[in-house]
């Protein structure tokens, strides 16, 4: 998802400490969050590959339509890894 996201505009860089809204980043991009205990929408499934995005159009550096596009990226980059982990590509 991340290398599909960044073909459409910048992904989140960590800050100082290497987090992104408090949390430890994983991989460029990427943190893990408690989102079943912080009973947020991909915490709702127990579904094997679960995620959410987010993308800010308040960014200077991406246009609403970038964003838009950012989100199409995502959906598509998670879809094709979807198919490719469950040998349906």
């Amino acid at each position: 998802m991340i290398a599909s996201v960044a073909q459409v505009t910048h992904i989140a860089p960590a800050d100082a400490q290497d987090q992104i809204i408090g949390e430890p980043v994983v991989q460029p991009g990427v943190i893990n969050y408690p989102v079943r205990e912080l009973g947020l929408c991909a915490g709702v499934t127990a579904a094997p590959f679960r995620t959410t995005t987010e993308v800010y159009p308040d960014s200077p550096r991406a246009t609403p339509d970038q964003c838009n596009q950012a989100q199409v990226a995502a959906v598509r980059g998670a879809l094709d890894f979807a198919l490719a982990a469950t040998g349906s590509a």
